[in-house]
């Protein structure tokens, strides 16, 4: 069920006030901007976000670099755990590479949280090319430290 499309970002089922001020802390961190990593859905431990991957992000090689698609992973898992109105802290993660992606291609990035209790949250996310092919593969474990709801306006008022 869509509530709500906003600059670009699908809504699917999360508190408007909560949509809103998660919406703005993804237009307005400095890293999302720098990488072009942009949301495009959104439910209640789930989100899908979007980067294209430009000659500034390549290795040696020309293709995407390995940095560049753990950011998009910690990205997506991370805000899968932030829809639950929770702010975390990256603890720890792992990612495997499947295959390349070359630049100028488009990567999609889903995530979903697998668990979320007091002390941590645990999320994966799949990373894709536009072909629908798994590029990779990643678990995150967070720490959340407090409500974005509370936090979050605070951060964007600065």
């Amino acid at each position: 069920m869509v509530l709500a499309m906003e600059e670009g970002a699908i809504n699917q089922g999360l508190d408007e006030g909560l949509f809103k001020v998660l919406l703005r802390t993804v237009q307005e961190m400095p890293a999302l901007k720098n990488l072009n990593i942009s949301l495009k859905r959104i439910s209640p431990g789930r989100v899908v976000f979007e980067m294209d991957i430009g000659p500034g992000y390549s290795n040696t090689i020309g293709t995407a670099h390995g940095g560049v698609i753990a950011s998009l992973a910690d990205t997506a898992m991370g805000y899968a755990g932030i829809s639950l109105d929770q702010m975390l802290v990256t603890l720890e993660m792992n990612l495997n590479y499947f295959a390349t992606v070359k630049v100028g291609e488009r990567v999609i990035a889903e995530a979903e949280v697998i668990y979320a209790g007091k002390k941590t949250v645990v999320a994966e996310a799949g990373i894709y090319d536009s072909r629908r092919r798994l590029v990779a593969k990643s678990r995150g474990t967070y720490s959340p430290v407090g409500r974005l709801t509370e936090i979050g306006p605070g951060l964007l008022s600065r």
